[in-house]
């Protein structure tokens, strides 16, 4: 291969683009039929097979951490292996291979894709010497031609739509719609507003300078503009008065404005605003996409709340609103990633006599009211579950024993409080360590039956004695 060095150097000099002088290496490469030649420029964070010679398939699309070519990627350092079949990263796609090195091409200190050759026979280090230098070639000329071309703005309006499709999360959507925004129209401040019930529009997350404008403003006069199915875009006209409406936008700082609406099967769910403070000529083509990324955003959204609806819901007893005995013991095999956190078991006292005397619905108002006076008692970090008829369990993050007693016994007071005619029994373990959550729980289970045992209504901590009993106020 060294022999024809200087061919190749001719063919990059006269390659017009990237994708050309991918072409030329590769073509240079093959001509030694034992090696298998690509190259793979990145995309959009992927890599994208540019050029090669020898497969009936490709891979494309790699992520930075697939295969080889993920690795030299990610890493910008060579990857070189000499048996294939004993390595974790290599991904097959061609029969016989025996061995595979691969080269990242730089671009000046930008790492713009890789050199992959794979090799039905060993590979020789004067193989590695020479492939080396014509990855060196390849990001040399890359860079003398600017770099990779930028992906058109139907390409990133795709990219975006494909990561917002696959979000789980409104919030993480409306933060990805944003930032799609101002890729495609960057004018460097954004809002996202979201409708009411009563149609309003409210601020509901947004980036950039002119944000706190933006969120201060009148968005009802953006509603207006949109709530047809309308968008609005400022032509950087500035001897032009502003519209009545937006009159107190344009004094605050807004020379460039754009607003589009976002609706999901015909109902306004808000609206998506960019501003600059610099007069600006928007093209009517970037409002088009901007309603494309506004209709797939507003879907996206839609989605996820239901989504997270329907989660809130699984984990929720439909009663009281906290977690249930699943999300509880869910809770608990990941409260050890925290501070130490006591665990709290309570029951009702005589809640089955309540029901029987006063019915089923007086019974679910008294467990409701429990919930909500405990609830009330809570300090940020604990969390209170309902894991049974009348029985709830809480996780408190606490420092020592005694914070965990205080603890219970707020809850305990609480209840007494609301005057909802009942009292609460409460078990207290802190964890010990290497201890397990059955274990944990046991002795949280064995001080609340102590109290039970010395009358009910009280408090106590796992191995200690219960506190004494309080008269249950009317």
């Amino acid at each position: 291969m060294r022999r024809t060095s200087a061919l190749l150097g001719l063919a990059l000099e006269g390659a017009p683009d990237a994708a050309a002088a991918a072409a030329a290496v590769v073509d240079h490469i093959a001509r030694e039929q034992r090696l298998l030649p690509a190259v793979y420029l990145t995309r959009g964070g992927r890599l994208r097979c540019a050029a090669l010679h020898g497969y009936w398939q490709a891979r494309d699309g790699l992520p930075g951490t697939a295969g080889i070519m993920g690795r030299t990627y990610r890493t910008a350092t060579e990857v070189v292996v000499s048996d294939v079949t004993v390595s974790v990263d290599y991904l097959e796609a061609n029969p016989g291979v025996v061995a595979e090195a691969c080269f990242p091409l730089l671009a000046g200190e930008l790492t713009v894709g890789v050199l992959d050759v794979e090799s039905r026979e060993p590979l020789r280090e004067s193989d590695l010497e020479q492939l080396r230098a014509y990855a060196g070639a390849l990001g040399d000329r890359i860079e003398a031609l600017g770099g990779l071309p930028t992906d058109s703005p139907t390409q990133r309006l795709l990219r975006h739509l494909a990561d917002m499709a696959a979000m789980q999360d409104a919030d993480a959507v409306a933060d990805a719609l944003l930032n799609a925004a101002l890729d495609l129209v960057p004018l460097g401040s954004a809002l996202l507003a979201r409708a009411t019930g009563g149609g309003d529009l409210r601020p509901s997350v947004a980036a950039g300078p002119l944000a706190p404008i933006l969120r201060a403003a009148g968005l009802e006069s953006i509603g207006t503009w949109v709530q047809d199915g309308n968008s609005c875009f400022t032509v950087g006209s500035p001897e032009a008065p502003a519209a009545a409406s937006l009159a107190d936008l344009r004094a605050a700082g807004v020379e460039t404005l754009v607003a589009v609406g976002l609706f999901v099967q015909g109902e306004l769910l808000g609206a998506l605003v960019l501003a600059s403070p610099e007069q600006a000529v928007i093209d009517t083509d970037d409002v088009e996409l901007l309603e494309q990324l506004a209709t797939h955003g507003a879907a996206c959204l839609r989605t996820a709340e239901l989504m997270g609806s329907l989660r809130e819901r699984a984990e929720s007893d439909p009663l009281t609103g906290l977690g249930h005995h699943a999300t509880f013991h869910e809770a608990l095999a990941g409260s050890h990633r925290r501070p130490t956190t006591a665990v709290v078991v309570c029951d009702i006292d005589g809640f089955k006599l309540l029901n029987d005397t006063y019915g089923h619905g007086h019974g679910d108002r008294v467990l409701c009211g429990v919930a909500d006076a405990m609830s009330s008692a809570l300090r940020r970090g604990d969390r209170l579950f309902r894991v049974g008829g009348d029985e709830f369990a809480g996780l408190l993050a606490v420092d020592t024993r005694e914070q965990a007693r205080g603890a219970a016994l707020r809850l305990r007071a609480a209840v007494l409080d609301a005057r909802l005619g009942v009292t609460v029994s409460i078990g207290v373990a802190v964890p010990h360590a290497g201890e397990t959550d059955a274990a944990l729980l046991a002795r949280a289970d064995r001080a609340l039956y102590s109290v039970k045992a010395a009358g009910r209504d009280g408090v106590a901590l796992a191995n200690d004695e219960p506190l004494p009993a309080t008269p249950a106020l009317g």
